[in-house]
């Protein structure tokens, strides 16, 4: 296998498992997108951290590591 592939592969896993329901109750602390949207969990539920779209970026969907960035700054 490539090495382009297993980077491919390897994105879509953490895509795949970076995806998650957030209408579901989560850990505190936790982090993730909704959208363009940046959501922290608090209490249980999702609260909105930030509307990245209101700063003309994109919201970056990593897990705890999740945050606002321009749009095409991979």
């Amino acid at each position: 296998m490539s090495a382009f592939a297993r980077l491919c592969f390897v994105f879509l896993v953490l895509s795949v498992v970076g995806c998650g329901d957030k209408d579901s109750a989560c850990d505190d602390g936790a982090m993730g997108c909704d959208g363009d949207v940046l959501q922290t969990c608090a209490d249980g539920s999702w609260e909105t951290t930030e509307d990245c779209s209101e700063e003309g970026m994109i919201c970056h969907d990593m897990g705890d590591d999740s945050h606002c960035m321009p749009d095409g700054a991979m």
